[in-house]
């Protein structure tokens, strides 16, 4: 069952139970009052008939006078009174066992059953009875009342009638209004289902729309929602960064694999010839020479490959405070291997600056890029740190403009031929270009083609 429907059901139960107690409550009481003041009245009626009985029989009666007497006189004022009353009462009068007048019909002994007033059903009618006694020359008397209360209790079974028909339209109302109140309500949660089932399809835009009503209101349904925007916020967040990644990959695993093919061609036609061809010593020397440097080459690029990919990853990197000088011992005996091995000149500048940095990926960038410049052709290379900026620059062939934005694309070269033959896999630009935005840094690439090439990390951005 929804929470909509037992909500209503809730409060429908609880308005209607409410409702009839109440009301139930009120009926009785107002039954207990009418029907009191029916009966306060008949004994009121019963008294005043005494009193005024009573005064006006000892005036026109005479002691001396026989009971006969005594008798016709008392019926015939007794009669005068009670033929003049409006209420509808009946009434007895009676001396001892003798009935002296009876204009009701009934036994009111039976009616009483031995008690002052009483109110019984009699023959289907609702019957009120009281009796009172009077001296009356030292004789009592009894004078009995009897009025019919049936149009009383008619009045109220009306009533009762009456009652349940409005708590009938009451309990209608009450449940179409907690219906729809509750569906009003509860429209969010609704929502809630509906774009949560869209997010479990793959709709991460999905999102619950709040009113300005609801956002002042803030009750617990809108904080329910506002919680599910902030997730979906989160969720389309880290998918579509987990879509980056994963499509980079697989851009990545593509254009490695593309760039595999050269090698490993190689590898296999060299390695087919040492197999099936007879050559000379010279020719297998430099068949296993062709081989061991194809390897070395797939080695470097599966190496790079498997760098990019863990950075790429967004791995955290331990950044701590490191001199541009310790940055430069570190990788000065790599770079002086690399710089001699092309016969090109290398000079270091820097004056005390400092960078809260991974020492082993800076290094890693500079030994990338003086390879770089080397590979460029360049005879004259100088790494140097300047403030918040760390740049290799060189005089080397240069990067045509047109083509600067892609450098930095894995696997880009702009002179494919002599990265190949370098063993080069396009990888380095792309690599320095990840780590310094792991360290909130940008890298910035000047050139002028045939003069040569800067190319600067900038902290602090």
């Amino acid at each position: 069952m929804k929470i909509r429907t037992r909500l209503s059901l809730l409060f429908i139960l609880c308005s209607t139970l409410s409702l009839v107690l109440c009301g139930a409550l009120l009926l009785h009481a107002s039954v207990q009052s009418t029907v009191r003041s029916a009966e306060d009245n008949a004994v009121s009626e019963l008294s005043m008939l005494k009193t005024s009985f009573s005064s006006m029989a000892v005036k026109d009666m005479d002691s001396q006078s026989s009971d006969t007497v005594r008798h016709s006189l008392l019926v015939y004022v007794f009669k005068s009174y009670v033929d003049n009353g409006l209420s509808g009462s009946q009434y007895i009068l009676k001396h001892g066992q003798e009935t002296l007048y009876n204009n009701s019909g009934y036994a009111p002994e039976a009616i009483l059953d031995g008690l002052e007033k009483n109110t019984v059903t009699w023959q289907g009618e609702k019957l009120f009875a009281a009796v009172t006694e009077t001296d009356l020359l030292r004789e009592q008397y009894q004078i009995y009342l009897i009025r019919n209360m049936t149009s009383v209790y008619d009045a109220i079974a009306k009533l009762r009638l009456q009652f349940v028909i409005i708590c009938i339209f009451a309990v209608l109302i009450s449940a179409a209004l907690i219906l729809f109140v509750t569906s009003r309500m509860l429209r969010p949660l609704k929502t809630l289902e509906k774009e949560a089932a869209s997010m479990a399809k793959g709709e991460y835009h999905t999102r619950i729309p709040l009113s300005e009503s609801s956002l002042k209101r803030k009750d617990e349904i809108t904080t329910v929602s506002e919680s599910f925007n902030r997730m979906a916020d989160a969720v389309e967040k880290h998918i579509n960064a987990v879509t980056a990644v994963a499509e980079e990959r697989r851009m990545l695993i593509g254009a490695l694999t593309h760039e595999m093919k050269t090698p490993m061609t190689a590898i296999i036609g060299y390695a087919e010839s040492l197999d099936r061809t007879k050559l000379t010593e010279e020719q297998k020397k430099e068949s296993v020479f062709f081989i061991h440097q194809e390897a070395r080459r797939l080695e470097r690029l599966t190496q790079k490959m498997m760098q990019l990919v863990t950075l790429t990853d967004g791995e955290d990197i331990a950044l701590r405070d490191v001199s541009a000088k310790h940055l430069f011992d570190l990788a000065e005996k790599t770079l002086d291997t690399v710089v001699t091995k092309h016969g090109a000149a290398l000079r270091y500048i820097e004056n005390g600056e400092h960078f809260t940095a991974d020492p082993d990926l800076i290094v890693g960038v500079l030994i990338n890029l003086v390879d770089n410049a080397c590979t460029a052709g360049a005879k004259n290379i100088t790494v140097s740190a300047n403030g918040p900026v760390l740049s290799v620059s060189d005089d080397g062939c240069g990067i045509p403009a047109e083509i600067i934005d892609k450098v930095t694309q894995p696997f880009y070269r702009a002179d494919k031929a002599r990265g190949r033959k370098g063993g080069h896999a396009g990888l380095g630009l792309a690599l320095a270009s990840r780590i310094a935005q792991l360290h909130q840094a940008r890298l910035t690439i000047e050139s002028t083609e045939g003069k040569g090439t800067v190319v600067s990390i900038v902290f602090g951005d």
